[in-house]
C-alpha cells in the first residue's frame, strides 16, 4: 500500500531534496508540495494524506500552527534546521524528527517508522474515532454518535452525551468512517444507521431530530435497512 505524502517547506532546495528522496521509495506517493503553512492548510481541508513532511519554521503559518489548525493529524515527520523543537515533536507524537540537511539513511529510517505505524493503525472497521477539541484528542465511540451535521465551514457531531464542533467537511469525515455503519443521507447529514428510529417519506428521525433524506440517496438507504 502506498503512503500519500505532502511536503510542506518554504525552502525550494529542501522541497526538491525531499521530493527526490520520496521518488526513490516505491511506497511513497507525493501528492502535493506546499511552500507555506497556509497553502498546506487549504489543501488539507479538501484532501487526505497518510504522511506529512513538515518544516517547523516558516513565514506566516508555522508548522506547529498548521498542526494546531488541523482537525485530525496524519503521520508527521518534522524537518528542520534546528534542534529546538524536540518537545513539540514529542507532543504531537511525530514519527521522527529530521535535521537538515537530511541524510538518506535517516530519511529511510524515518519512512520505515511511518510505514510501521501505518500498518499498526486502527482499520476502518474500528469502533471509535478521535476528534481534536480544545487542544486535546477526544475519543468518540461509534455507538455514541447519532449524526454529523454540516454547519458552514464546520461539522457538528451529535452524540448521546452532547455535541462537538470541529473544523472539517462532511466529505472528509465520511471517507474516514466505517461506511457499513454510517451513511450520508443528505448533503448536510451523515447518520449512524444503528440509531435510526423512524423513516417516513423523505426524512428520518434520530434522537428526536428530523433529518432530511435526498431523493438520490433514499434508494440506497432503504436497501441497507433490514425490512421484514
Amino acid at each position: 500500500m502506498k503512503m500519500k505524502c505532502l511536503i510542506v517547506d518554504d525552502d525550494p532546495l529542501a522541497c526538491k531534496s525531499l521530493l527526490r528522496f520520496c521518488r526513490q521509495v516505491p511506497e511513497l506517493e507525493v501528492v502535493h508540495v506546499a511552500t507555506d503553512g497556509s497553502e498546506a492548510l487549504q489543501w488539507l481541508e479538501k484532501e487526505d494524506i497518510d504522511l506529512l513532511f513538515l518544516d517547523v519554521e516558516m513565514p506566516g503559518l508555522s508548522g506547529i500552527e498548521l498542526l494546531e489548525a488541523l482537525p485530525a493529524l496524519p503521520l508527521v515527520i518534522f524537518t528542520t534546521a534546528k534542534k529546538d523543537y524536540a518537545y513539540e515533536a514529542f507532543e504531537y507524537k511525530a514519527v521522527d524528527y529530521l535535521k537538515k540537511p537530511i541524510a538518506w539513511p535517516r530519511f529511510i529510517e524515518a519512512v520505515s517508522k511511518a510505514r510501521m505505524q501505518l500498518q499498526r493503525a486502527v482499520p476502518r472497521s474500528a469502533e471509535e474515532v478521535y476528534i481534536k477539541e480544545d487542544g486535546r484528542f477526544l475519543r468518540l465511540n461509534y455507538d455514541d454518535i447519532l449524526y454529523f451535521e454540516n454547519v458552514g465551514d464546520y461539522v457538528r457531531i451529535k452524540t448521546t452525551k452532547g455535541s462537538h464542533i470541529i473544523y472539517s467537511t462532511l466529505k472528509n469525515i465520511y471517507k474516514k468512517l466505517d461506511q457499513t455503519k454510517f451513511y450520508r443521507v443528505h448533503r448536510t447529514y451523515i447518520v449512524n444507521m444503528n440509531k435510526i428510529e423512524d423513516i417516513e417519506d423523505n426524512s428520518l428521525v434520530i434522537g428526536g431530530k428530523v433529518i432530511p433524506i435526498s431523493r438520490a440517496n433514499k434508494p440506497t438507504l432503504m436497501a441497507r435497512i433490514h425490512l421484514l
